[in-house]
């Protein structure tokens, strides 16, 4: 290629103003001839110091070049990963810029970015070669048809006539530039280059017969300027207002937007937030005001009047949950007292159309037209058509919206592919990653082939052994005490540990780090398929990879006794107060000498003389970094918390599963010393690397930041805590933290409610993401429940991305030589604002959708698990009621960490309390006390009432149950987990907190025996057995619940004797 030039031109074209005007703009433009074609291996071109990395595969055998019509219908198909060599002129992306076609131009970047693809963007319209000038009287498409036709032709003579297809639905019958340039319709392609691939060619005919949001607006002008015939309205649905009138209204303040998010298990109840204007959300009740809009779409919203305004639903969904957030759930189950504003959807902003999955309805229709019923009930069903239906029935499949005609009570959609049998394990986990976007070649089909073959060697024949070049530039800690503590048969090992003394006054810390950037370079095909997938997924019974396993469980990894890349924190600290007087970072080699588990770890903690499986001699060697890694890291942690940290719960547990998917147990992850010393020490790197890469750069570091909350968040733990006389002070993280830590200590004795009041304080935050520094300001940055001012992820690079960028930034800042020779020549993305801020923004996205496949396969399991072990009888276990709604409550299992809901009124209304409750037999759980009703204290107990019952029953928020374990089955949805009623166990709140509980079971017992000695008459024989009873178990060693039940057992008696009046009691 020729030395560089550049030849200034102007480029005009039109864009219509928010006021309707048309305005012509002028661009200048800058013709280059240095513009690489983008292909590896092409000696034309300079793939040199100021060239964009080359994706475009020399050894393909024909490119795709699409025009605007073709990105238009069949976007689905270019994102498919089978179809790549995808050439993107700069004319269709600027063409898709002007209509304000924002989403779609960011799918095809999506699709560029993706390294499966080897596809690109050719910057045409700047280009001497291929620049193309609009002539008079030629409309902008037939003009951008032209610089297409021309790139097509350029592409091909500089390959040495290389095939290109040039794809489009208007420009059919178009003489071609060349005999090596087609001209074909998508079906034509599909056709000849994918004879045998069905899911292509059924999305090809699907695609070609859908009709499109933007079709249905050509359509509804067209009749509306000739007064054709309309179909008429569903009832209820309007026609949208027009741009240009929401965008005045909004500003007008006459419409509100937002997010369109429906509440739990339905979708005709959904809520917009009514920002700082209105200050509350606005409920959007029914179909008609949902108005053909979806979960997740951008809406404008126009309020009702006040005599329509209500209070907000607080039921418990019949139908299962499925609501992402579940702060959002809880605030609006807890607020149900004050009436709020109502809406209807006027306009829609942004469809927010995904991928579904769904199961076409039993008892299908006989004709073109199926209704397909989402496994996300807040999803309305969808009208696709199927050639034969019989194939796809009893299956889980994924479907897509067209369109939603006001003519149509439900959106038209089509069938992209079938995932297999429903409620088969492996469709099921298929369903869970397609519901959360998580791309099928992290699923299942692993990194390309030109992806690997950037990774190092490492075979039994060849290990990999680091460079003894690399080893000199590298700070060398092989002679170090080194080791990693992590669960059972961890593979991926990020991080390790170390500790030892340096002089009389001084220890050194250090946390070492996998060096995941050394061999993850930024921008080659390995990093840009990383930053994609963002994230390791770990789903209950199997994981998909950030990176390749030769890197996250070999090369990587920091494994024992084999020499090991390492990024490293190392502290200097003082021997007598752990003050820290200086620190290092910087590329090291170490040789990890153990990698325990943290069950091991804990055992020589405590001082025990051998750990389980480790060898005695190597215990006794690691011992003392054990004893003494502790002591400082108490102080560590202990400093922190007096700062304002707080300590919050999740309901994490793991499955033991045998062979043929058989789940033997459910286990809660407890917690061990060692988590939390482990985790400090990891807390400790990240707030400090956090801080050196701000330092570094201040416009672009890459930080964790945790918004505080506001008080109205706080409103559920409050009440939650009154109803059990604790008070909740959130007027400062600090305040909050000694709040729950006085619960903790007033509440020893029952450490399941402590539990769950910091799990709510945990579902009362606000959502921790990432953010690059530039894009706020400094007081932004500050991290809320760790009480830091700077905080970033740093120590887990092989399951995060965002710990590769914080490395890259890390590296640069103090000075390291391999990454400056990386960045040297050309500037680096991680240094840049606008990329870091918007691989932050994938980031938060990705780690979000993770979190709740992670959740959903929890779920999953937990259904599969009550399946298998209700087989042969009834699952009975008891539990804590975590939520009160206005039809039942929550409960919270915790040997199972799992929450499910117990109906006190049926879909119909009725009221279904269990005769169990009266009678004490447990096989009355579905047999129901008649004439009930229920009285509802929001959020904080239930009461019921009958003729038959001689005292009111009452539930309250942390009371203790029993529950025998369910499963509705459904055809379409995943199976539920709910529970029924066995007994109300009595808890230690029968009695005032602070009293002892065994004491005053015995006081009580006391004065029995007492009442017993002054009057015995009139007794029954059932009550003196019990009595007798009672007074036996209070000598036992056994459960408290013994007692209690015994005593709850005398109080039945007692009162089920009387012939006075029934009183209340609370159980």
């Amino acid at each position: 290629m020729t030395n560089c030039m550049a030849i200034k031109s102007d480029r005009a074209f039109f864009r219509k103003t928010r006021g309707n005007a048309i305005v012509k703009l002028v661009r200048e433009q800058y013709l280059r001839n240095d513009i690489s074609c983008m292909v590896n291996g092409c000696t034309s071109c300079m793939h040199g110091e100021n060239q964009p990395h080359a994706v475009l595969s020399l050894g393909a055998d024909h490119y795709v070049v699409p025009d605007v019509s073709i990105v238009m219908r069949y976007l689905e198909i270019l994102e498919h990963e089978d179809i790549t060599g995808i050439i993107l002129g700069q004319t269709i992306m600027t063409s898709l810029e002007q209509h304000d076609k924002m989403r779609t131009l960011r799918k095809l970047r999506q699709i560029v970015n993706d390294s499966r693809h080897k596809s690109a963007v050719f910057y045409n319209d700047i280009f001497v070669d291929t620049r193309v000038e609009r002539i008079p009287g030629e409309s902008a498409a037939e003009r951008d048809w032209r610089a297409l036709c021309r790139m097509a032709d350029w592409y091909s003579r500089h390959l040495g006539n290389k095939h290109i297809v040039l794809l489009s639905e208007m420009f059919t019958t178009s003489a071609t530039p060349s005999d090596h340039v087609v001209v074909m319709t998508m079906g034509q392609y599909i056709a000849q280059h994918w004879p045998d691939h069905t899911l292509l060619n059924s999305l090809a005919s699907a695609l070609a017969e859908a009709v499109f949001e933007d079709d249905l607006e050509r359509i509804r002008i067209s009749s509306s300027s000739t007064n054709s015939r309309q179909d008429s309205a569903v009832a209820g649905y309007t026609e949208y207002k027009s741009m240009e009138e929401l965008e005045a209204g909004i500003k007008s303040s006459r419409y509100f937007s937002g997010v369109l998010k429906c509440r739990q298990g339905t979708r005709d109840t959904a809520y917009v937030n009514g920002g700082s204007q209105l200050g509350k959300d606005i409920l959007i009740v029914g179909s008609g005001n949902m108005n053909r809009s979806v979960h997740g779409d951008l809406v404008v919203v126009e309020l009702l009047s006040e005599s329509h305004w209500t209070t907000a639903p607080n039921v418990i969904a019949y139908g299962g949950t499925s609501a992402e957030d579940e702060f959002d759930e809880l605030r609006l189950a807890s607020s149900t007292e004050n009436m709020r504003p109502t809406g209807r959807v006027v306009g829609i902003l942004n469809r927010n159309w995904r991928s579904y999955v769904a199961t076409i309805q039993e008892d299908p229709v006989e004709g073109g037209w199926h209704l397909a019923i989402p496994l996300d009930s807040v999803i309305p069903k969808i009208r696709i058509r199927h050639q034969d239906v019989k194939l796809i029935q009893n299956q889980r499949i994924v479907v897509r919206i067209d369109s939603w005609p006001i003519s149509s009570q439900y959106p038209n959609g089509h069938y992209v592919r079938s995932l297999g049998p429903i409620h088969q394990l492996d469709t099921e986990i298929s369903a869970i990653l397609v519901e959360h976007s998580i791309s099928v070649s992290q699923a299942f089909q692993g990194f390309s082939e030109a992806s690997l073959k950037e990774m190092p060697i490492d075979t039994p024949d060849i290990p990999w052994k680091p460079d003894e070049h690399e080893i000199r530039r590298r700070r060398d800690l092989r002679s170090l005490i080194v080791f990693s503590i992590d669960p059972p048969n961890c593979q991926d090992i990020d991080d390790a540990l170390s500790i030892r003394e340096i002089s009389k006054d001084a220890l050194e810390l250090g946390v070492h780090i996998a060096d995941v950037s050394f061999f993850v370079k930024e921008n080659s095909l390995t990093d840009l398929e990383a930053r994609a997938r963002g994230t390791t997924v770990y789903l209950a019974d199997r994981r998909f990879d950030m990176l390749p396993s030769v890197l996250s469980e070999r090369v990587c990894s920091l494994r024992e006794n084999v020499d090991r890349y390492a990024v490293s924190v190392l502290w200097t600290l003082d021997k007598a107060t752990f003050q820290v007087k200086n620190t290092w970072f910087g590329r090291t080699i170490i040789r990890s000498t153990c990698e325990m588990e943290y069950e091991q770890a804990q055992q020589l903690l405590d001082g025990e003389p051998v750990a389980t499986n480790l060898n005695r001699s190597l215990g006794n060697k690691l011992r003392p970094c054990i004893m003494k890694l502790a002591e400082v890291l108490r102080t560590m942690r202990r400093n922190r918390l007096s700062n304002g940290a707080l300590e919050l719960e999740s309901n994490e547990v793991k499955f033991k599963i045998a062979e043929n998917n058989q789940i033997t147990d459910i286990i809660s992850k407890g917690s061990m010393e060692i988590h939390g010393l482990v985790a400090e020490a990891m807390i400790m790197a990240n707030a400090y690397v956090g801080r050196r890469v701000y330092e570094g750069f201040k416009d672009a570091a890459i930080l964790r930041r945790h918004p505080p909350p506001n008080p109205g968040q706080f409103e559920m733990l409050v009440k939650a805590a009154g109803s059990r006389g604790y008070t909740i002070d959130f007027s400062s993280n600090k305040a909050l933290g000694q709040s729950l830590d006085i619960i903790a200590q007033a509440s020893r004795d029952d450490p399941e409610m402590v539990k769950l009041m910091k799990t709510m304080a945990t579902v009362a935050m606000n959502e921790a993401g990432y953010i690059s520094a530039g894009h706020e300001s400094t007081e932004n940055y500050f991290h809320y429940g760790l009480a830091l001012d700077f905080y970033t992820h740093f120590t887990s690079p092989i399951r995060r991305y965002a710990d590769v960028v914080a490395h890259r930034q890390l590296l640069l800042c103090v000075q390291d030589p391999v990454a400056l020779e990386d960045t040297e020549g050309r500037p680096s993305g991680m240094t840049q604002d606008a990329k870091v801020a918007e691989i932050c923004e994938r980031l938060n996205l990705k780690s979000r959708e993770s979190k709740f496949a992670q959740r959903d396969s929890t779920e999953l399991f937990q259904s599969l698990y009550v399946l298998q072990h209700t087989s042969d009888g009834p699952l009975i276990e008891t539990g804590v009621i975590a939520e009160i709604r206005s039809n039942g409550f929550f409960v919270f299992i915790p040997a199972l960490g799992l929450k499910g809901p117990v109906f006190l009124v049926d879909r119909d209304g009725q009221t279904q309390v269990p005769r169990s409750l009266q009678s004490g037999n447990d096989n009355h759980d579905e047999e129901f006390i008649p004439n009930c009703s229920i009285e509802v204290n929001m959020p904080t107990s239930i009461s019921v009432t009958a003729a038959t019952l001689p005292h009111p029953i009452q539930f309250n928020l942390f009371d203790h149950v029993r529950v025998s374990l369910k499963l509705r089955k459904s055809h379409a949805h995943r199976h539920m987990v709910y529970m029924t009623l066995i007994d109300l166990k009595p808890s230690e709140l029968l009695l005032p907190p602070k009293r002892n509980l065994l004491t005053s079971i015995q006081k009580e017992e006391q004065e029995i025996i007492q009442s017993q000695k002054e009057s015995a008459v009139g007794m029954s024989k059932e009550e003196i057995e019990t009595r007798r009873a009672l007074k036996k178990s209070s000598h036992k060693q056994g459960s408290i619940y013994d007692v209690l039940e015994q005593f709850r057992k005398l109080t039945l008696v007692e009162i089920t004797s009387e012939t006075t009046s029934s009183h209340s009691s609370t159980h």
